[in-house]
């Protein structure tokens, strides 16, 4: 399903006319200065570009609220390579765990804390696992296999990661632990809510604030417009595998793209604007959990392997896009 018929959720509560529909990209969105502390970046971050994008209207003696900000982050090369290499091969094999697991249920699976098995909410098709993904990490055993290592000092020294810490937001440094693991998103998720926090929000939020789940798509897989419910909190997607669409033809605009809906003005009713981003590898994107936002389907990547029948059980890892979601209450 294409983006704008999934902003304007014509069959929902938030229904708007797809006509009065204006998108807005990072090439056209108004951008929100950065104070300094939100320009600075340390050694230790785990950041390299951070932009923020205002997507209502808005005049220069009143830029838009907060909750009408869209932050995008971009990892550095050294953690972006160490997630994927860690964590895509962990989240694909609770992909293929909860599709397992599922079939062989006898009757309907029940997903919940510890299970793999896929929750549906706003998704429609694709994986979604329960929310308890941040809560506890994976051995150091399964990330050497998943990472292809030994798992000998050497093959562990070369994989240092980013790790996360009960300390709250703001602390002056990240530790990078070995090897990578799902509290590593925790980290990061901490470092990007100190970076937007405005005053009126907590500083002492830490780990135990951040949950998250996992989301792994497939050609033709959505997500319908909906929220995470609260003003009170910041929701971010980590995008760690995106199929290559370069090569493809035909392939229709925003496909993939996270489209973020700007809140209703009651002084200017018209037209809805709302910000597509179309996602890199070891982008973050961030924004109000009140804000209204749906994912659009992406076509398979030109070359390969197509299915052979309607259903494809077992999508190859290049078609597969992979992210996290998370929200950080504050």
């Amino acid at each position: 399903m294409n983006l704008p018929t999934l902003i304007a959720a014509a069959d929902g509560v938030h229904a708007v006319d797809i006509a009065t529909l204006a998108r807005i990209d990072a090439s056209t969105a108004r951008p929100r200065p950065l104070n300094d502390g939100q320009k600075a970046f340390d050694r230790d971050s785990f950041f390299q570009t951070h932009d923020a994008y205002d997507i209502a209207e808005a005049s220069t003696s009143s830029p838009a609220a907060d909750a009408d900000v869209v932050h995008v982050f971009t990892l550095t090369n050294d953690a972006r390579e160490a997630l994927v290499r860690d964590l895509v091969p962990l989240g694909l094999r609770k992909f293929r765990r909860g599709r397992e697991d599922a079939a062989r249920s006898l009757g309907d699976p029940v997903p919940g804390p510890g299970s793999d098995v896929s929750v549906v909410r706003s998704n429609r098709g694709g994986y979604q696992s329960y929310a308890d993904l941040l809560d506890s990490s994976d051995s150091d055993s399964e990330n050497d296999d998943a990472a292809g290592g030994g798992g000998g000092d050497d093959a562990g020294a070369s994989r240092s990661a980013a790790g996360a810490s009960d300390t709250a937001a703001g602390a002056p440094t990240r530790a990078r632990l070995r090897p990578t693991t799902w509290t590593s998103v925790t980290a990061i998720a901490l470092e990007a809510y100190a970076r937007v926090r405005t005053s009126a929000q907590r500083e002492d939020v830490c780990s135990r604030d951040v949950y998250g789940w996992l989301n792994v798509n497939a050609p033709g897989d959505f997500n319908k417009l909906h929220a995470h419910d609260s003003a009170d909190r910041w929701s971010g997607v980590l995008y760690l595998a995106v199929p290559d669409l370069s090569n493809t033809t035909d392939v229709p605009i925003d496909a993939g793209c996270l489209g973020v809906r700007a809140s209703a003005s009651s002084s200017s009713p018209s037209p809805s604007r709302y910000f597509a981003h179309s996602p890199r590898v070891g982008d973050l994107v961030l924004f109000s959990g009140a804000a209204l936002h749906a994912v659009s389907a992406f076509p398979r990547p030109d070359g390969a392997r197509k299915p052979s029948n309607d259903a494809d059980e077992h999508p190859s890892d290049a078609v597969l896009r992979v992210s996290v979601a998370f929200n950080v209450d504050c």
